[in-house]
């Protein structure tokens, strides 16, 4: 079991006409075809009607201060500006769990998250190998208006899978089992850092010691760990993954506001010139030869208005599709931009970390600064004794 939280939204329609139709492909962007729905479903909501469903919840969620008033609440917070939350559960491909299984495990995941009263829209999906159902809740309460608090829902639903697979008897995902196990006996569990935030490293700046301090058994070794070069050289890498960061997405602003209204110049265009031609014999002819269809030639000798809308149809396809070609271009550009981002972030981390790991001249140069910040002289150095392997016995200053 594998359950995934998509976000929260602000359109109840949006995500339904996603999961209520087949997936998006680049040259149609809103499919009309429902192939990979399996079934659907609704919970507290006074309709079956999927199409229906997220009208409603959508009115539920504007009417919540009325609703509030209603049951006596107090009208103080802000407005709730997301109040569409998505998630999936995923079974794996050897498993093949019937309707009624993926219903009761949809009511167990909304009973963790404590949505188990709020309305929510569930569609099946069974285009890929392992089964799965979307879920579409409303945070808002349908008898309170009161909005849903979903602090630490991954941890929630992760600790629901895990008891959901102890109860079929087999465990899939270990890795989540030694997760929960070092969560409840109060140890952490971090992420690998290739997936942790790029603001990671700031929210544990205090007191944070780098990895080699962190797993280094003797309590001496931490003393080692220059904590303000760690600072400086972590401030210094954020710095540098800030400003290139923006450079390069305003470049690509830049550069995609120049692409966006050159093809909406040259798509209407385009359009203006099937308008133009359409309306005479040669121009329909000229758009003939490029179609190149005899069962039209008589219609565009006509000059029958289905079709020229036809002609018109096939145009907005078309440019439907290089709008599409044009943004995913674009959202690549802007996951190279965060890859890289990344990469320069975690190199800076990788070197304050080593800066950080004190050499022992830069711990006796610490010392002395500390003992001078006291008011106290700074004693001399003692000296060292000559070994053999040095010339024979004896001190040297």
């Amino acid at each position: 079991m594998i359950p995934k939280i998509n976000g929260l939204g602000r359109s109840f329609a949006g995500v339904a006409a996603y999961c209520l139709h087949d997936a998006p492909e680049p040259d149609d962007r809103r499919p009309e075809t429902s192939e990979r729905v399996g079934w659907t479903d609704t919970r507290n909501l006074a309709t079956i009607r999927v199409e229906r469903a997220a009208r409603l919840m959508a009115a539920t969620a504007k009417a919540a201060p009325d609703l509030k008033r209603l049951a006596g609440a107090a009208k103080g917070g802000r407005k709730l500006a997301k109040p569409v939350l998505h998630y999936s559960l995923s079974w794996a491909h050897d498993e093949t769990p019937d309707r009624q299984e993926m219903s009761r495990a949809v009511d167990g995941s909304l009973e963790a998250l404590g949505l188990e009263g709020h309305e929510a829209l569930i569609v099946a999906h069974d285009d890929t190998r392992h089964p799965h159902v979307h879920v579409i809740a409303n945070r808002v309460d349908p008898e309170t208006g009161k909005a849903a608090k979903l602090g630490n829902s991954k941890l929630r639903l992760s600790r629901w899978a895990e008891g959901y697979e102890r109860e079929q008897g087999q465990i899939r995902v270990e890795r989540r089992v030694k997760n929960n196990e070092r969560r409840r006996a109060g140890k952490e569990v971090l992420r690998p850092i290739w997936d942790r935030p790029l603001h990671w490293a700031r929210f544990r700046r205090e007191g944070m010691l780098p990895k080699r301090a962190r797993r280094a058994k003797a309590p001496a070794d931490e003393e080692r760990v220059d904590m303000d070069a760690w600072r400086r050289a972590e401030a210094q890498a954020w710095e540098k993954v800030e400003d290139g960061r923006w450079l390069g997405f305003w470049r690509l602003e830049t550069r995609a506001r120049k692409e966006w209204a050159e093809l909406h110049k040259r798509q209407e265009d385009m359009r203006q010139r099937l308008d133009r031609e359409s309306r005479t014999l040669r121009g329909r002819l000229r758009i003939w030869r490029i179609e190149r269809s005899l069962r039209e030639l008589v219609s565009a000798v006509r000059g029958r208005e289905d079709l020229v809308e036809g002609w018109r149809e096939d145009l907005d396809r078309y440019h439907r599709g290089e709008r599409a070609a044009l943004g995913k271009a674009h959202g690549e550009s802007a996951r190279q931009i965060e890859r890289k981002v990344r990469e320069t972030y975690r190199r800076g981390l990788r070197d304050a970390e080593r800066r950080a790991y004190a050499t022992p001249p830069d711990l006796v140069e610490r010392a002395a600064r500390e003992i001078k910040k006291r008011g106290r002289s700074v004693p001399p150095r003692l000296p060292e004794p000559r070994g053999p392997e040095r010339g024979g016995g004896g001190f040297e200053q």
